[in-house]
């Protein structure tokens, strides 16, 4: 983390800009996707306790907190346009109470001013000398918080992409037994009257010798009889 600086000149001195709020703060739901870490926000609430701009201060910090926060940027330097700010959706505030928030955050530690960089104030364009915007950090006591915070939510992240279901050898085993049950090879010992059975009716063998297709036809049977005796006589039979 850049170096920051600990003791800043404000307009009026801290004791004038606080007023004893004796009601407890309860910071209100902010219309944003975003939430603080809950050891930053109760660090937030209870810093921000005694201050009549509370409310708007805790907004900014959100705001702040949900795009300079993150990995990668939580450490570095950002700025702060008071007028691009002014009457945002997600703030609803002028430009004054923002510039209100920012003094208010930079006295219970939120935000730092970060050392400029050596050189001029002023920097050259095409309406003349601008001054350069000021540059805040995370404060001491809220930074290591947020690095805190992303470091819980990496792991987090890296246990749930570890937890995918996998197949068991048990599973395995119990899916085998739901295939279909292979019928028994056929034996003496397990065959029954359905065998019996074909597409077109009963087969009836009582004699042992398979069943006639057709009525036998007598003269048939003894021109074969008459071919087969005289078979038997050219062979000397």
């Amino acid at each position: 983390m850049p170096a920051v600086q600990k003791q800043f000149s404000f307009a009026r001195p801290l004791a004038m800009r606080v007023r004893s709020v004796r009601r407890p703060f309860h910071p209100s739901r902010v219309s944003s996707p975003y939430r603080l870490p809950h050891d930053v926000r109760d660090k937030l609430a209870a810093a921000l306790a005694p201050f009549r701009n509370r409310d708007a201060a805790f907004s900014l910090a959100v705001f702040i907190a949900r795009f300079w926060s993150v990995p990668g940027r939580v450490a570095g330097s950002f700025p702060i346009d008071r007028r691009a700010l002014a009457d945002h959706a997600e703030l609803a505030l002028t430009e004054a109470r923002v510039r209100g928030a920012i003094k208010t955050l930079e006295a219970i530690g939120f935000l730092e001013r970060a050392i400029p960089a050596p050189g001029s104030k002023y920097k050259a364009v095409e309406e003349g000398l601008h001054r350069k915007p000021i540059l805040f950090v995370f404060g001491s006591d809220f930074a290591p918080a947020f690095l805190a915070a992303n470091k819980r939510a990496a792991a987090a992240a890296g246990r749930g992409s570890t937890d995918r279901r996998t197949i068991r050898p048990q599973e395995t085993r119990q899916a085998s037994t739901a295939l279909p049950v292979v019928s028994p090879l056929n034996s003496p010992k397990g065959r029954s009257e359905a065998e019996r059975l074909v597409l077109m009716g009963e087969v009836k063998k009582e004699c042992g010798l398979p069943a006639l297709a057709f009525d036998p036809d007598p003269r048939l049977e003894a021109a074969l009889a008459r071919l087969e005796e005289g078979f038997r006589r050219s062979r000397g039979g």
